[in-house]
């Protein structure tokens, strides 16, 4: 029931609503987009891969798109380069996936760059904080993700462990799984 309403709310409501990883259909990528986005700024819990990937998947074309293919049209820019890392193409030292050297003229900050920058700036903590729960859906520590900004060597790694699937161990970092001091109950 909505509480505003009285009414039922939507099975798309309901799964924004719901805490903790949900398989999202492969046909509804815009559910885990959303879902990403509602669940911004909370670090425990899991997200599912779908949600991840889907989400991750969405930065990448928005990075292709701003950052090769509109340069590239445009006859600009003396190398197009798209990185990418555990939380999607951002301004962080990632894994280059696409650099080519086009022999053109390099003009500067196009408004397409500025325009992805600060795409990059606004949904920088929303890729974190997603990174960080798929990281405990599959059971491992949000460290990974900060080790692999440190040490951009474990990026590589830090993607496989992102592809992993949920482990029933990964709810440990749940909320509800934590007394109400903070503390993780003993054997978790």
């Amino acid at each position: 029931m909505s509480t505003t309403t009285g009414r039922p709310a939507s099975p798309t409501r309901q799964l924004l609503d719901v805490r903790g990883p949900v398989a999202v259909p492969a046909a509804r990528p815009w559910i885990a987009w959303a879902r990403a986005w509602t669940q911004w700024s909370t670090w425990s819990g899991r997200a599912s891969r779908s949600e991840f990937w889907w989400t991750w998947s969405l930065q990448v074309v928005l990075a292709a798109v701003c950052l090769v293919l509109v340069p590239w049209a445009l006859g600009r820019g003396d190398e197009l380069r798209l990185q990418i890392g555990p939380f999607g193409p951002t301004f962080l030292p990632d894994l280059t996936i696409f650099s080519v050297a086009t022999g053109g003229r390099g003009d500067g900050a196009s408004a397409v760059t500025i325009a992805w920058a600060l795409w990059c700036v606004a949904t920088f903590a929303g890729m974190v904080t997603l990174t960080v729960r798929r990281l405990h859906d599959a059971n491992f520590s949000a460290g990974w993700g900060i080790a692999s900004v440190v040490l951009p060597v474990l990026q590589l790694p830090v993607l496989v462990m992102l592809a992993r699937r949920t482990q029933e161990a990964g709810v440990r970092f749940d909320a509800s799984a934590r007394d109400p001091e903070g503390e993780a109950p003993a054997g978790a």
